[in-house]
């Protein structure tokens, strides 16, 4: 594995060359390119948010934000393929809103003014989730999205990722559990560091590589752009 400055130094470098590309990027103004492009912006918003996060010695923190680009790179790759993966979003979301509705009308302390916004917000989503349910905009697993999305590589990154996320008793153990007593901040180990970004650098790439097909650059930038970005990677890839 490279040694991590190393890999800091590639990853500080591709910051400041998306910002070139942000910078200079007319975007589409239909979708589903605009949403893919407002997709690319949340992965490099997270990127930047991770790199934040191992500045300050909250490496393993930093997971949670690489998730979240996985995540998204998964769905503006499915989206660059099928239009209407949209229609699965608003699906699975919808699904998760009727839920949250249900359960809170059965909360019994609940004032009546509320209960009759919740049923009028609960009685929105139905009509709309139905709609969606008959033209079979049935939502996936993670899983099957990033197999559809043509990603299995990430399927095992995904999974390890998840531990950060969902406080996994093995992860809390390495973030609090010292020898002598409990840890606040604890050092991480530099395999783990180094491999978290190098989830997060695969990423960050794969989401750069479409914009010219999604958005517009000047002349020539993107080329220039790209290429500098595939240098940096290039110096931290294993030989």
């Amino acid at each position: 594995m490279s040694d991590n400055k190393l890999i800091i130094a590639a990853a500080e470098s591709i910051v400041c060359s998306i910002h070139k590309l942000i910078d200079n990027m007319q975007p589409p103004t239909t979708s589903p390119s605009r949403l893919r492009v407002a997709l690319f912006l949340a992965i490099a918003e997270h990127f930047e948010a991770a790199m934040h996060l191992i500045h300050v010695s909250m490496e393993s923190h930093a997971a949670v934000h690489v998730r979240a680009m996985l995540e998204g790179l998964v769905d503006m790759s499915t989206l660059g393929k099928d239009a209407k993966h949209v229609d699965k979003k608003k699906f699975k979301t919808l699904k998760e809103e009727i839920k949250m509705y249900q359960e809170l009308l059965n909360y019994p302390i609940l004032p009546v003014e509320s209960k009759l916004f919740i049923q009028g917000k609960l009685d929105d989503c139905q009509t709309v989730f139905g709609t969606l349910h008959a033209t079979k905009s049935r939502n996936q697993n993670k899983i099957e999205e990033i197999a559809e999305a043509d990603l299995p590589d990430l399927v095992v990154p995904y999974i390890m990722l998840c531990g950060f996320s969902h406080n996994d008793l093995s992860i809390l153990a390495m973030r609090h559990q010292g020898d002598d007593a409990m840890t606040y901040m604890a050092p991480v180990d530099p395999l783990v560091v180094a491999l978290i970004l190098s989830i997060a650098l695969r990423i960050m790439m794969a989401a750069t590589q479409p914009l010219p097909d999604i958005a517009s650059f000047p002349n020539g930038l993107f080329d220039e752009v790209l290429q500098d970005m595939n240098n940096a990677w290039g110096r931290v890839l294993p030989v």
